[in-house]
């Protein structure tokens, strides 16, 4: 059996890190339907922190 490459050993690493210590969540917008809300995203400096934000205030507001 061929012995892994250091990249195969490191993506293995990397890949087995994430699936254990991170969760993502994925959506979609339509190009033409949702064109407002897209430009609005963009527009954020960092979508991350600007959706974090969101949920977070509405947990506060939920609780």
């Amino acid at each position: 059996m061929p012995k892994k490459s250091q990249y195969k050993k490191r993506l293995d690493y990397n890949n087995t890190y994430n699936r254990n210590n991170y969760r993502s969540f994925s959506i979609r917008f339509n190009n033409t339907k949702e064109a407002d809300i897209i430009n609005w995203i963009e527009s954020k400096e960092s979508v991350k922190q600007y959706i974090m934000e969101l949920i977070v205030n509405d947990m506060k507001m939920n609780k």
